[in-house]
């Protein structure tokens, strides 16, 4: 991942302008702002963001005229599955069973969602056959 695979986190507000750059592809700053809803943070605020983006190995630029066309570095998935290994590690002492036990507790998965681990459960065990 970014920086040669080091653990990289980013804050709640770097993670939302990732989000919004991963739906456009590449935009500038304006074109993120268009993407926020009511709550607009300031251009200054996303610009800032960018910055330490880039900084962090996330996201790259072009310069286009007076504005910069930005566009992730890092894949989606990428930083995804970093989220994820990160929470199995640091909350469910790297044990899917806790993980998958505290999403039926907490989140009460449905009939379906459990028959749809029953299934990929299956999966895993056919491909080690």
């Amino acid at each position: 991942m970014a920086q040669k695979d080091k653990k990289v986190s980013l804050t709640k507000g770097e993670e939302e302008v990732m989000q919004l750059l991963w739906d456009l592809g590449k935009g500038s700053v304006n074109d993120i702002l268009e993407r926020y809803g009511e709550e607009k943070p300031k251009y200054t605020t996303v610009a800032t963001f960018l910055k330490l983006l880039e900084d962090k190995g996330f996201v790259g630029h072009l310069s286009q005229g007076k504005s910069n066309m930005y566009y992730p570095l890092v894949e989606k998935a990428e930083y995804a599955g970093s989220v994820a290994n990160n929470v199995l590690a640091n909350f469910f002492g790297g044990s899917v069973m806790q993980m998958v036990s505290y999403f039926n507790k907490e989140k009460q998965l449905s009939k379906e969602e459990k028959q749809q681990l029953l299934q990929l459960a299956q999966q895993i065990i056919d491909k080690e056959e």
